[in-house]
């Protein structure tokens, strides 16, 4: 096995000469060191640093005649030897740096060889490997994120610590308020509200048809174009080509339908082609793989981040994702949800970035009878309370339904949406309104669709859009509205 004595008896060495070097060498664990004693005289040093008292070579001797493991160590005379290795602490954490790499490589030795093992010798529980290679795979994949995952936990710090640069933030932002600005969604309100998507597990919830893929893209598409952010979008139930189809028309604002049956007219394919130049510019990657795991996402993201950067993620959406690769083959739906929930917001917080993850909502919502309860809740969200909890944003779209048969027949894909934060933890919980354009999978700021000296701002389908839609609503204080579904 991969190890280095003289590295761990420097560490040591280094603890009996400075006992300043204690809170750096407490912070390893006994894996870190190879050699059986090493290990010993470690949980030693540990022991006499929670009770506050010095590390020399008379109270580490006492500790391990307490314990009966003196001699198992090689008695004082080794302990006194240590003291030989290193004349002086100057390279004490190089020294803890080769106990972190060779604990890490060893741990890669034992998961490589687990793997060996799961596929030529398996247990009851790995059996099934030998006939689902992408199970394998998975379980692979888990141990070595797992063993990603212990090298970058972060230590206790004291809060004081952080005090200057939460202070320094605030000066910044009280000097200039964009400062600390996270992505523009392109849409006013939504970003009053978020000042931009922040790292952290964004919900977009609804129930289907109502534009969550939509929404979700739009975004996308202004964070790439005019943020220049770098965005990894997972689409579970959309191929690439679908994907591409909406993206270019939303943004050269011309009818899918149209394109798809050869209907454009030739400003409209000026447009196309302006769009196309954009989009060939934009940093979009897209993964269209059914089914894929939560570890899979996490493993394509985080080397995304290592060679080419990323801002955004956008999955599409929780209920398709695969189940992990826990082990266990009785665990329920609502657990598999809850693994892969929390799977998107560890992997939000570790590489720093907005994760959209978009979820469908139980059929409760149609249900209800009271109009008062017929707009979503967070109690609505599929298959798991744990959508809820690790969420830091969660907001629904909801469809009014229609007054009449004939208003549903006219135009029905072109609606006034309601955008309702109902939890965000960083800020207020209000709604706002946005109006979908269903020709072009499009949501779009109410300004933006309003006449401007009798000219449309944009090009839109032959549908009368509201003006003067209201702002920022308080959701306490928000007008009931049925779903349509």
């Amino acid at each position: 096995m991969i190890h280095n004595l003289e590295a761990e008896q420097s560490a040591i060495a280094a603890v009996l000469l400075d006992n300043d070097c204690l809170e750096t060498f407490t912070r390893l664990k006994p894996s870190h060191f190879y050699a059986p004693a090493h290990r010993m005289i470690y949980e030693a040093i540990c022991y006499l640093a929670t009770k506050n008292i010095a590390v020399d070579l008379v109270t580490l001797s006492e500790r391990l005649k307490a314990t009966g493991k003196l001699e198992a160590v090689g008695g004082n005379e080794y302990l006194a030897n240590l003291m030989d290795m290193i004349p002086s602490t100057v390279n004490f954490r190089h020294y803890i740096d080769i106990l972190r790499k060779d604990e890490t490589l060893r741990r890669l030795d034992r998961a490589a060889a687990s793997i060996t093992k799961s596929l030529t010798n398996p247990d009851e529980k790995q059996k099934h490997f030998m006939e689902d290679a992408h199970a394998a795979l998975q379980y692979a994949e888990r141990l070595i994120f797992d063993i990603s995952k212990e090298n970058e936990r972060q230590e206790l710090t004291k809060l004081s610590n952080e005090l200057p640069t939460v202070l320094n933030n605030f000066d910044l932002v009280a000097h200039d308020p964009s400062a600390l600005r996270g992505i523009k969604t392109g849409y006013t309100v939504l970003d009053s509200i978020t000042n931009g998507l922040q790292k952290g597990l964004i919900i977009i919830g609804a129930r289907p048809s109502v534009g969550k893929t939509s929404f979700a893209l739009n975004i996308v598409l202004n964070a790439a174009l005019k943020e220049k952010a770098k965005v990894a979008v997972f689409s579970l139930e959309m191929d690439k080509v679908q994907l591409a189809n909406r993206a270019i028309c939303s943004v050269a604002k011309v009818s899918l339908s149209h394109a798809l049956h050869g209907e454009l007219t030739p400003e409209e394919w000026s447009r196309l082609w302006d769009a196309n130049a954009k989009l060939q510019n934009a940093d979009i990657y897209l993964d269209t793989t059914s089914s894929i795991t939560a570890t899979e996402i996490v493993r394509k993201c985080m080397r995304l981040k290592r060679e080419r950067g990323l801002d955004l993620v956008m999955i599409d959406y929780l209920g398709l994702m695969g189940a992990p690769a826990t082990g266990s083959r009785n665990e329920s739906r609502q657990e598999q949800v809850a693994a892969n929930s929390r799977m998107m917001k560890m992997m939000a917080m570790d590489l720093g970035v907005p994760v959209i993850l978009l979820s469908q909502l139980n059929r409760g919502v149609e249900s209800r009878a009271n109009k008062s309860d017929s707009e979503p809740m967070l109690s609505d969200l599929r298959e798991s309370g744990a959508i809820e909890q690790d969420a830091d944003i969660v907001m629904f779209i909801h469809k009014p339904k229609t007054e009449t048969q004939s208003e549903q027949n006219v135009h029905s894909r072109d609606y006034e949406a309601k955008i309702i934060v109902a939890k965000n933890r960083s800020g207020p919980t209000p709604y706002f309104k946005l109006q979908f354009i269903g020709e072009l999978t499009t949501f779009m700021n109410p300004e933006d669709v309003s006449k401007v000296n009798g000219v449309a701002s944009v090009p839109l389908p032959a549908t009368k859009v509201k003006e003067n839609l209201p702002d920022i609503v308080p959701l306490q204080d928000a007008s009931d509205v049925n779903d349509v579904f």
